[in-house]
């Protein structure tokens, strides 16, 4: 059971965090409560930190479903052990004290037609994402609805667990492509997701995956994850490279991880006639991206967009982790203690193109 009080990371509008003493809120019915082991630090986090508030909600705008404004302690991609539940938890006999979990962070109404057909991310009404809309991982204990948390196989360190999140947002976005084991695909922009796209389709058995990336320490990553080939977008003609790769052919996916323009129109100029695309990179909501609809109209080829990921999706992640199908683990490149969050956590992921997954380690924070 967590103190009444607790140090955690909050955001409050302006380019910084704080390690702020909060209160822990008393359970809910049909919620836990995580003593989070690790939290993850993403490209999401940097967009709302440097350029938000985003997705947080501004004071005297409270969220619809959660009733909560800034500060908010942010952190959506944690892993920890359950060491409190709340009214009607054990009933379901799922979770117990001692389950080591991963989180799903979608909020969603959990009742409209997109919901009940598991869809939570597209929920009819609005989401919200713990982290964001709610009280995330960057601390020693959260509160989460039960209905969000995923039970750990044993065999999967809550480290690597912690990766689960944004596995399943690359898991899904290949889902949302229609990709078969055997086809080809083309990844633009191999950041953390891009990685992980990169890696989500080898394993799934794609005969050849080829990724635009300008940076040559991130297409020496992509290479660790087993790229085909990486193009420099600035040096080479990645598209006619692509082409040329498959017989002129073009390949049978394009999933784009960067959301720029020149990716954008890339991606849809890489594909097959029926080809699909799939856009899965945080845009600007300033920018206005253009298709050139004869590209698309011209060979009946595919542009959709891929929305975070259902809990489907997270099993099916957890399950590849524990089979061994996927490896993400040499994918952590820095573990850094909760009061690092900033210095050497959001300030290095923006500076560093070599870094893919920063852990937030909230052991270490303990043991200091």
């Amino acid at each position: 059971m967590a103190p009444s009080t607790i140090l955690a990371m909050r955001y409050h509008g302006e380019p910084k965090l704080s390690l702020e003493a909060v209160p822990v809120p008393a359970l809910r019915p049909g919620e836990v409560q995580v003593k989070v082991a690790f939290c993850g630090i993403c490209g999401s986090d940097l967009h709302e930190v440097y350029h938000g508030p985003l997705t947080c909600t501004c004071p005297g705008h409270p969220h619809p479903l959660t009733d909560e404004t800034l500060p908010a302690v942010l952190g959506h991609e944690f892993s920890g052990e359950v060491v409190a539940l709340g009214e009607g938890v054990e009933s379901e006999g799922r979770l117990k004290v001692g389950s080591r979990v991963c989180i799903e962070p979608v909020i969603s109404c959990r009742d409209c037609d997109a919901c009940r057909e598991g869809d939570t991310p597209l929920c009819d009404k609005q989401i919200g994402l713990y982290g964001y809309s709610r009280a995330g991982g960057l601390a020693p204990y959260v509160n989460v609805a039960m209905t969000n948390v995923h039970v750990v196989p044993d065999n999967v360190p809550l480290d690597v667990a912690a990766l689960a999140e944004p596995l399943s947002v690359a898991w899904h976005a290949v889902a949302v492509s229609g990709f078969q084991a055997g086809e080809t695909a083309f990844v633009l922009g191999c950041g953390p997701i891009g990685a992980l796209v990169t890696r989500v389709l080898v394993a799934r058995g794609a005969s050849a995956v080829y990724v635009s990336e300008p940076s040559p320490v991130r297409r020496a990553i992509a290479a660790k994850c087993g790229a085909t080939a990486a193009f420099d977008p600035l040096e080479d003609d990645a598209v006619g490279l692509v082409r040329e790769a498959t017989g002129g052919r073009g390949v049978d996916i394009a999933i784009d991880c960067a959301g720029t323009q020149r990716t954008l129109d890339g991606a849809v100029e890489s594909t097959r006639r029926k080809g699909r695309i799939v856009m899965v990179a945080l845009w600007d909501k300033a920018v206005k991206p253009q298709v050139e609809m004869w590209a698309l109209m011209g060979k009946e080829r595919i542009l959709t967009g891929s929305s975070c990921f259902n809990a489907r999706d997270m099993r099916q992640v957890l399950a590849a982790l524990s089979s061994g199908q996927i490896v993400v683990d040499d994918l952590i490149t820095q573990r850094i203690a909760l009061s690092e969050t900033f210095d050497k956590g959001l300030e290095v992921l923006r500076q560093d193109p070599a870094q893919v997954k920063i852990l937030v380690d909230l052991s270490k924070e303990a043991a200091e």
